[in-house]
């Protein structure tokens, strides 16, 4: 009677095993669905922004071959590329700036005549540490086939890629395991040592949950990883439509403001007293228009990261000392701040963020209970400041999240937040606003000890 149920508790220890392999498989195939996913959304990103700036690029494109190094120098300034070259028909480069892309990518017959008829074509290229996203953009055709190639770097999918292959190399490894311990399992046991093998199944089985559980942990870790990159594509394309859009306005905006104030200090300088007075507000409008102007570029353009050991502790002092000139009815204070907090970071950037964040909470506070409280903790990840006022607190009908031109001030642009949350997002950080109980709000920033 012992055979048959040790017969039993194989069949029962295998079929364990294949629903185990079953979830192993399933795991595999969801990362691998979530890559494509997010390299689709890394291409498409990559083509939105060329797309946005291919009206500037033909313009440029169509003087000929003697414009390819002015068409090359508007895509890295525009933050398209790295390296641009432009290709032959026979794909060969034979012109690049400021080198040739580090991969290397041959056009499948659909893409080629996609590019025929006009269209733009992204593809993810790699070799070896290098990934590129390369946009191809067709020249004239007076070129005679020749194609713009953009090539821009992908730091978070290559991130992601890396985190991908070990998480892989897990599965892969759990798998191994699974049909080593079948194997062991159904080969035909030693009938002088029963117990023997009933203990290895034991440990095999062991072996098998503690790998499966890694497998579940490095799956989540990586699905949240996936959906973090993917809502900062996402943000970066948004971004990149609204800032060449803007650079438009900006362009037109300040072309007239230009003529307006040279005929507004013409009239200011004549006789008219009366004049003079519709000058001097013509002016001020002008000064506002270009205060406008100045926060809208702020907020789109590209900025490149200084980074250097900051201590917060002065900075906070300084940005609160400066900002509370004009609200001496608010009572401001600093707390946390007794020893030092240094964090890399670019200091300059960083104090533009804290500036708005600090200025919107006085202005809040104000039409409030007039307090505002700097506070700084270190924590395991770096270092959390929150800034706190017992004014109104957020409008019933707010979003809930930082959002560009939302705003309750009067006169406002609503790119104060936007323009914090977007430093903060370049540190590695995060930004969250809260509501303050009993009133007010709460914007809490967190930032790691280094990049």
């Amino acid at each position: 009677m012992a055979e048959p149920g040790r017969g039993s508790l194989r069949m029962g220890a295998v079929l364990a095993l294949a629903v185990v392999a079953l979830f192993e498989v399933f795991a595999v195939a969801h990362g691998i669905r979530s890559q494509r996913r997010l390299r689709a959304r890394v291409s498409e990103a990559a083509e939105q922004r060329v797309e946005s700036a291919r009206a500037q690029l033909d313009s440029v494109l169509a003087l000929g071959p003697e414009a390819w190094d002015e068409a090359a120098r508007l895509g890295i300034s525009l933050g398209l590329a790295s390296e641009v070259d432009v290709l032959d028909a026979s794909g060969r480069v034979v012109f690049s700036r400021p080198q040739v892309a580090p991969v290397i990518h041959e056009l499948r017959e659909a893409e080629r005549r996609r590019l025929e008829i006009g269209r733009t074509v992204t593809a993810l290229a790699r070799d070896g540490q290098a990934l590129r996203a390369l946009t191809y953009v067709p020249l004239p055709v007076t070129s005679g086939g020749h194609l713009l190639r953009l090539a821009s770097p992908a730091p978070d999918l290559e991130d992601e890629a890396r985190e991908w292959q070990t998480v892989l190399l897990g599965h892969v490894a759990a798998l191994v395991a699974l049909g080593l311990a079948v194997v062991l399992i159904l080969w035909p046991a030693a009938a002088s040592a029963p117990a023997s093998t009933e203990g290895a199944l034991s440990a095999y089985e062991e072996a098998m949950g503690r790998l499966r559980d890694r497998g579940q942990q490095l799956s989540a870790r990586h699905e949240e990883e996936v959906l973090r990159m993917e809502e900062r594509i996402r943000e970066q394309a948004a971004m990149a439509r609204a800032g060449e859009l803007t650079a438009g306005i900006v362009h037109e905006v300040r072309n007239g403001l230009g003529t307006i104030v040279g005929y507004a200090r013409l009239v200011e300088h004549g006789q008219d007293p009366q004049a003079a007075t519709r000058a001097r507000a013509i002016l001020d409008e002008c000064g506002t228009l270009e205060t406008v102007v100045r926060r809208f570029t702020d907020f789109v353009k590209l900025e490149k990261l200084q980074l250097a050991p900051v201590d917060l502790r002065p900075l906070a002092s300084r940005v609160l000392a400066r900002e509370q000139r004009g609200h001496d009815a608010v009572d401001a204070r600093l707390v946390g701040f007794d020893g030092p907090l240094v964090v890399q970071a670019d200091e300059e950037l960083l104090e533009r963020a804290l500036e708005n964040l600090v200025r919107n909470a006085l202005e809040a506070a104000a039409a409030g209970g007039g307090n505002v409280e700097l506070r700084a903790e270190r924590t395991e990840a770096g270092v959390r400041i929150d800034v706190e006022d017992d004014g109104p607190g957020f409008a019933a009908d707010h979003p809930g999240e930082v959002r560009p031109f939302y705003t309750t001030r009067p006169g406002g642009l609503g790119l104060g937040l936007p323009l914090a949350r977007k430093i903060v997002l370049l540190h590695g950080g995060e930004l969250r606003l809260e509501r303050r109980v009993p009133s007010g709000a709460r914007v809490s920033v967190r930032l790691p000890d280094g990049i």
